[in-house]
């Protein structure tokens, strides 16, 4: 089973970067999973009218707008976390680990779930339709799995 998702991340990242298979190969995965949820997020945010409300506190700009400038959407982390998490766990190397790469995707995992508790529509869970429901356990899931992958990458030094 290992050698399987060895194999099926060796393929990860070949297709997202076609560089050498240096990269610490399972913060990638959990970086690209955190990229895919935010982009689903954000897709679901756009289509529910879900804004970015962390505290209360909101921008006069449309959801898409706000998405687009980086400010992020009610259900999905602000489009530089993903793109920091994508970065920092391509640049790895497998045999030396980097503490500053590492600490980005912990950080940037534990961020988007506090992200998700400071947001207003985290606590109406009976206004959510399916596809809002499936953005933020995803969400959740994926900021969880980076965190995870950052601290393994971290105690791997």
């Amino acid at each position: 089973m290992d050698s399987l998702l060895d194999s099926l991340l060796d393929r990860l990242c070949l297709l997202l970067f076609a560089a050498q298979m240096t990269c610490d190969r399972r913060l990638l995965a959990a970086s690209s999973l955190f990229a895919g949820a935010s982009a689903f997020g954000s897709v679901t945010a756009i289509r529910h009218g879900i804004p970015g409300q962390p505290l209360g506190v909101s921008i006069p700009l449309s959801v898409s707008a706000g998405v687009r400038v980086g400010w992020g959407a009610g259900i999905a982390a602000p489009w530089p976390m993903p793109m920091s998490a994508l970065i920092a766990a391509a640049t790895t190397s497998r045999g030396q680990p980097s503490t500053a790469r590492g600490t980005v995707c912990v950080g940037l995992g534990l961020g988007c779930l506090a992200g998700t508790l400071v947001e207003p529509v985290t606590y109406r869970p009976t206004t959510w339709p399916p596809a809002v429901r499936a953005a933020i356990m995803l969400n959740i899931a994926a900021s969880v799995a980076l965190a995870a992958a950052g601290w393994r990458h971290l105690r791997s030094r």
